[in-house]
């Protein structure tokens, strides 16, 4: 369960943009109000809740085809939601999670238009073989990364590893709560 923490926690802060009046939606629920209230919709629909701890809702559940999805829904320090992230079930191949995330840009790029933002690289010009590409992930010597700005949010897709274990990761980041959460940070400062 830390391994899923950290991923969540990994993108926190990215996807800051002003502020909209409106909030995106995940799986078709508005990402606003409570962290608790949020998880209650999520549950309402079929999701199974893991706990809530720091902050972090986590929850499992089917997603975009996959069964078994973790659903990590983020919130910030007054508990107001501000980012889901999904993360895919672990995968073995390279070719298996380059798959998953070519649909996911594919589907993404039809509903979203074209990433504003698309990284997609090994370090190593030698990594021609799914083992090899595999093997730079797992070194973090490889980055799949696309932005997408979607309906009131920005959406990051990505291939992540943690551990032992490569994952397809999906983020969405609410507009209007990630300005809200960028100001607490300013008033910090």
């Amino acid at each position: 369960m830390k391994h899923v923490v950290l991923i969540l926690m990994l993108s926190l802060f990215v996807g800051f943009c002003p502020a909209q009046n409106s909030h995106m939606k995940f799986k078709g629920i508005p990402m606003d109000g409570t962290l608790q209230s949020f998880t209650n919709k999520l549950k309402d629909i079929g999701f199974s809740s893991l706990g809530i701890q720091d902050g972090i809702s986590l929850l499992t559940g089917d997603f975009g085809g996959y069964k078994k999805c973790t659903i990590g829904a983020a919130a910030d320090r007054n508990g107001m939601i501000c980012k889901v992230t999904v993360i895919f079930p672990a995968m073995e191949k390279w070719s298996e999670l380059e798959e998953c995330y070519n649909m996911y840009k594919s589907m993404l790029s039809e509903k979203y238009d074209k990433p504003y933002y698309c990284e997609e690289k090994f370090q190593s010009n030698n990594a021609n073989d799914d083992n090899t590409k595999k093997y730079e992930l797992v070194m973090d010597r490889c980055n799949y990364v696309s932005l997408f700005s979607g309906d009131n949010g920005e959406i990051e897709l990505r291939i992540l590893h943690q551990t032992t274990e490569c994952s397809v990761v999906l983020a969405y980041y609410d507009n209007t709560n990630q300005e809200k959460l960028k100001q607490q940070i300013m008033d910090d400062l």
